[in-house]
């Protein structure tokens, strides 16, 4: 199992500024941020969101074995209600190959055997092993859509997935009607990863039908030169982030 070494004190600090941008954009917006290890809060989230997705059993406790060791979920709300306008939930697992969290189905089910799932990823992809972050649960409120909230998020993501559990990489699942959109390698308004594959065209465990799901990748040297690039991006153009969604269609 390949580590990269250990986060410097360099490191750390990209990390910590890059996060500090998020916040100070998300409160010009007059969002609050929340992380929580309370998993069962991200569940009612999505169950009772408007518009919602399927409830991903990686992030489920009635699924998956979660704990603060290893999944955390972040919401962003708003006014004096409380709102929730988005969340999104991160895992992290420890792994010789993160295609095999998927071939046996353990990437969303934590107990019991179960049917191999076929692969249909390049042979020329890396393998990805180590400590391995996986971000999904990703949810924005209708009328919160195509304001860049998701972009924001899935760095805010990387960022504390680097921060608590020293990720080697970071990764994803995503349908076919959001990945050929473009939105999962979309570097400022997407989630920001630079590689992405087919990985599943055919039988979907979580489902249960035929599907067609890619998985977006990115290594720790590209999340940190990505955040990097980030905070100089944010800092340079900070008056103008919160114009650009008051503007968003």
């Amino acid at each position: 199992m390949k580590h990269f070494p250990k986060l410097g004190p360099a490191d750390h600090q990209v990390v910590q500024a890059c996060l500090d941008e998020i916040a100070h954009v998300f409160l010009s917006l007059g969002l609050e941020v929340e992380f929580s290890t309370q998993m069962n809060g991200w569940v009612e989230t999505i169950r009772t969101a408007p518009k919602r997705g399927v409830v991903n059993p990686t992030f489920d406790p009635r699924h998956s074995d979660l704990s603060p060791a290893n999944a955390f979920w972040v919401r962003l709300s708003e006014g004096p209600d409380d709102r929730t306008v988005a969340c999104i939930a991160n895992r992290v697992f420890e792994t010789d190959d993160y295609r095999d969290l998927l071939r046996t189905q353990r990437l969303w089910y934590s107990r019991g055997p179960r049917r191999l799932v076929d692969l249909v990823l390049p042979s020329d992809m890396p393998v990805i092993s180590g400590r391995v972050g996986h971000h999904g649960g990703l949810w924005i409120h209708p009328d919160w859509r195509k304001h860049g909230l998701s972009g924001y998020l899935t760095k805010l993501m990387r960022c504390a997935s680097l921060r608590q559990f020293e990720v080697d990489w970071h990764c994803g699942s995503v349908f076919a009607v959001i990945a050929e959109k473009g939105l999962p390698t979309a570097p400022e308004t997407g989630y920001g990863y630079p590689h992405m594959a087919l990985a599943i065209d055919g039988w979907f465990p979580v489902t249960d039908r035929d599907e067609r799901v890619y998985l977006p990748w990115i290594s720790r040297p590209e999340m940190l030169d990505q955040l990097g690039r980030e905070v100089e991006r944010l800092v340079q153009h900070r008056d103008q982030e919160a114009l650009r969604f008051a503007v968003a269609p």
